[in-house]
């Protein structure tokens, strides 16, 4: 894949993960608790910056 193909790709993927991490915030605690995350962790998830991993 060419070096575009791949910034393209990797963009993607971290709004992919900025869209995860805003979808955590808006989790019941009943969903959180399913998946084994504390709100606190939810919280501090959601907060990171959307080029973080």
């Amino acid at each position: 894949m060419s070096t575009i193909g791949n910034l393209i790709e990797g963009f993607a993927r971290m709004r992919e993960r900025a869209r995860g991490r805003r979808l955590l915030l808006e989790m019941d605690a009943r969903i959180l608790k399913d998946i084994g995350i504390s709100r606190d962790i939810a919280a501090a998830e959601a907060a990171k910056p959307w080029w973080r991993c």
